[in-house]
């Protein structure tokens, strides 16, 4: 006895949701400040051994303490060194916030609200801190000003316009996850594609297992 064909079920597939200008602005943005990132740690680092060369030798001829000048030379190689590593780690999590938000993950767009709000609090008191440790860690007005004098003169006023472009750049990427079109894309869910004939295919019958049992009741052929 034949059975019925189970009909075929149809798997589900969703349809590729098109990403808006908010949300592709937001993921660039975010690989841009990436690749400044690296950028500036590295610039820091080249930069680093003339730096402490210029600092040193104007130091010995303002007649600077050996003491200060051991203590500003740490000062000028730890701090490229520890920019660089904070350089590459950020910017390996701002890509891993990019491709997440380009791909729609909810959780990724709160993650970077998060780290938007880090960056910002962090970099200001970054700034102040440095400014203050700067200052206050020499009272010999000859130390700041072979420190000032050791550095290029072009890098201190990128430094300060990266500081900033870095701040807007946070400012940026977190306004254009909340903006409206950012929001229906996230919240959007993926629909299904109607069956062949517009609906679900209806469920075969039941089958009976005694039915090989029971006597056919189709006449024999002659």
């Amino acid at each position: 006895m034949s059975y019925p064909a189970s009909p075929l079920v149809q798997q589900p597939v969703t349809t590729p949701r098109r990403r808006p200008g908010a949300v592709v602005g937001a993921g660039g943005v975010l690989l841009l400040m990436a690749f400044g990132s690296v950028l500036y740690g590295a610039t820091g680092l080249a930069l680093m051994p003339g730096i402490i060369d210029r600092f040193q030798a104007a130091a010995f001829t303002a007649g600077v303490t050996v003491d200060e000048i051991d203590s500003a030379t740490r000062l000028l190689r730890g701090v490229p060194i520890a920019a660089a590593f904070v350089g590459v780690v950020g910017a390996v999590l701002l890509v891993v916030l990019a491709i997440g938000t380009l791909r729609g993950n909810s959780a990724v767009r709160v993650a970077a609200w998060v780290v938007c709000g880090v960056g910002l609090v962090g970099g200001g008191l970054a700034a102040v801190f440095g400014f203050a440790q700067r200052i206050g860690s020499w009272s010999d007005d000859a130390v700041i000003q072979a420190l000032t004098a050791a550095h290029p003169g072009w890098w201190l006023w990128t430094s300060a316009v990266l500081s900033v472009l870095q701040a807007l750049g946070y400012v940026v990427v977190a306004l254009l996850l909340a903006s409206p079109a950012a929001n229906a894309y996230f919240r959007r869910t993926p629909s299904l594609p109607p069956g062949p004939t517009g609906s679900a295919p209806p469920p075969p019958p039941p089958v009976d297992p005694t039915d090989w049992q029971r006597p056919s009741t189709t006449p024999a052929a002659m």
